[in-house]
């Protein structure tokens, strides 16, 4: 493993570690964590990669009749999440989701905003991070090894913003699953060599969670 991959892995845990932190200790509000996120995710990356010499910046092209293929993918993930939702609805702490929204100024009036920045900015801030630099930075010294380490911090970080709203036993069944959507974008990434599919694929699965919350939290039918 060379310096660079050395420094990338090492910041990708610091960073993960840092939200863990910010997310658990000081429970910031949603404005503060956005910042974070940017700073962590984009802005440090930006300046490492000067210092690294890996590209910022690049786009692939990908074919259109692939479309109507990624298209069914995507609805496979949507079932997934929504039949998730519907067989342990009973078993999830939703007064600690409901806890943590509003600790973070996420009211009815607020949601529509934040539904737009998860689902457009965050996921793309997400996978810029974590398909783009962790994974494409560390394919280089092994194809294996960024798919685990890039996955693994993918369901670590997402456990740093929700490890009090489930069971143990269901925290454990989320953090798999997000393990497996690591891997899977990564694949993506790689079968496609084009960074948008992963988000498209992540917009998606971030459209289902985000009407689950609505349903539960703010809907009055």
């Amino acid at each position: 493993m060379n310096k660079r991959n050395k420094i990338i892995l090492i910041y990708s845990v610091i960073a993960c570690l840092l939200l863990y932190i910010t997310e658990n200790i000081f429970h910031p509000t949603y404005a503060i964590q956005m910042i974070q996120k940017v700073l962590s995710f984009i802005v440090i990356p930006i300046i490492l990669s000067k210092y690294l010499w890996f590209t910022f910046w690049k786009f692939w092209k990908v074919e259109k009749s692939s479309i109507l293929y990624w298209f069914w993918f995507g609805l496979f993930w949507a079932i997934v999440i929504w039949l998730s939702y519907y067989l342990l609805r009973d078993s999830i702490q939703w007064w600690d989701i409901a806890s943590s929204l509003n600790s973070r100024g996420i009211t009815s009036t607020t949601f529509i905003f934040i539904f737009i920045y998860i689902m457009f900015w965050n996921s793309l801030v997400e996978e810029y991070f974590f398909r783009w630099i962790i994974f494409r930075s560390l394919k280089d010294f092994s194809k294996k090894f960024s798919y685990i380490i890039s996955s693994t911090m993918f369901a670590l970080y997402h456990f740093a913003i929700f490890g009090t709203w489930f069971h143990w036993y269901l925290l454990w069944l989320a953090l798999f699953w997000l393990f497996v959507w690591g891997l899977f974008f990564a694949w993506l990434y790689e079968e496609t060599k084009w960074i948008w599919w992963a988000w498209i694929f992540h917009i998606i699965a971030d459209f289902v969670i985000l009407v689950i919350w609505y349903i539960e939290f703010f809907s009055t039918i």
